[in-house]
């Protein structure tokens, strides 16, 4: 009987149902957003780094890896150290570096951001098409081959930056395949050649911007990075743990915009959803008192009105769900442009522990929110009340 009662006091004021349930689907939307971007940065970095199952990355001693422009110097020796370590099974060197590339178009070069790896140990792209079997040869990004206007088997010219297309010094290189680069940013061209070929054209011999580790099944990450730190005084080496919480640093004010924003969210969830059950018990102190009369007990009333607003913010906090869940693929697509990120970094990652806490949030604020004012109401003296008020 109750619950009719709460239905119909619903549905006799459309407006003011209306309203609230429009305020507590939005409030949803904007809190599930924010706990989205809350974790989605660290989730997605987090997978990112663990990918190619590298577990450790070594930079220059006071760097992290792309950071700058600093190498490693006599790599060979850094190598050989680390692969005598206990727990380490591989090492992937990496060489980076921005050089002129020119495809079939005279005179037509692009900047391209050249890796330089060894194709039997590299954790930085997945072959698409073809592979890196030999010196002499390079892998493209599809963006980069569009852009050269080139094909496997092809072959593209590669100079340093200033050169002017079609004068040497310029190298050959023959297109062996079509790569996806997983650290590469948006909007960037990338291509892949082997080590020893971009050491020789950079005068970089035996130096690399850093390495990536491979640990042995059951290896602890944080122990080996703790010993080779201690035995390798020229280089930094860092956990992939390590290097998801120094990224969260720099991208820090994200995750206070969502603590910021989420904790709004709810407040007006709070707010909204509270004023209008205020009113709304206030007009009905009269209705309660003679519930009360007629010996209906205090709980079951103070159920029926807390009731009355979990219903309206669980149809309303699921429609916010949906909103938020629309509105985060749009905000997705804004942030994507933000400059020097990788184009797999995601910032809005769904989970069910998300959709679980939004949800769960929205339903406790509807219940506190009317909890209060259905508490007051049942304070209220009945004869008194039923005097002054009309049921």
């Amino acid at each position: 009987v109750l619950a009719r009662y709460s239905a119909r006091e619903l549905l006799h004021h459309p407006l003011r149902t209306i309203l609230t349930f429009v305020g507590v689907a939005v409030a949803t939307a904007m809190l599930l957003d924010m706990l989205m971007l809350g974790s989605g940065i660290r989730q997605s970095f987090a997978e990112l780094l663990t990918a190619r199952g590298y577990e450790l990355r070594v930079a220059p001693a006071g760097t992290l890896p792309f950071d700058t422009e600093a190498l490693i110097q006599d790599f060979s020796d850094v190598k050989t150290a680390l692969l005598a370590a206990e727990g380490v099974e591989g090492v992937a060197p990496l060489l980076a570096a921005n050089l002129l590339a020119v495809g079939r178009a005279p005179g037509a070069g692009t900047r391209s951001f050249f890796l330089g790896i060894d194709p039997a140990e590299q954790g930085v792209l997945r072959v698409v098409e073809g592979g890196l079997e030999r010196a002499g040869q390079v892998l493209l990004a599809a963006e980069t081959a569009e852009r050269l206007d080139v094909q496997v088997g092809d072959s593209i010219g590669v100079a340093l930056p200033g050169t002017l297309a079609g004068q040497e010094p310029m190298f050959a290189f023959q297109v062996a395949g079509i790569a996806e680069f997983v650290y590469a940013a948006r909007e960037e061209m990338t291509s892949a050649v082997h080590l020893e070929d971009l050491q020789r054209l950079t005068s970089h011999e035996d130096q690399v911007s850093f390495a990536m580790v491979r640990l042995a099944p059951g290896a602890a990450a944080a122990d080996v990075a703790d010993r080779l730190s201690g035995e390798l005084s020229r280089v930094d080496v860092v956990t992939v743990g390590g290097l998801v919480e120094q990224a969260e640093q720099r991208l820090s004010y994200f995750r206070q915009l969502a603590l910021i924003l989420g904790v709004v969210s709810l407040f007006v969830a709070v707010l909204l959803v509270g004023t209008v059950m205020a009113v709304s018990i206030n007009d009905r102190y009269g209705v309660i008192a003679a519930m009360r009369a007629i010996g209906i007990s205090r709980r079951s009333i103070l159920t029926a009105l807390t009731g009355e607003s979990l219903a309206l913010c669980a149809a309303a906090g699921a429609a916010g769900l949906a909103i938020g869940l629309v509105t985060a693929g749009y905000l997705e697509s804004i942030l994507s442009d933000f400059p020097g990120l990788p184009r797999a970094v995601r910032f809005f990652v769904l989970s069910p522990t998300d959709l679980a806490l939004g949800y769960g949030a929205i339903l406790l604020s509807g219940a506190v929110a009317a909890f209060v004012p259905a508490w007051r109401a049942m304070q209220l003296h009945i004869v008194s009340t039923l005097h002054t008020d009309e049921p």
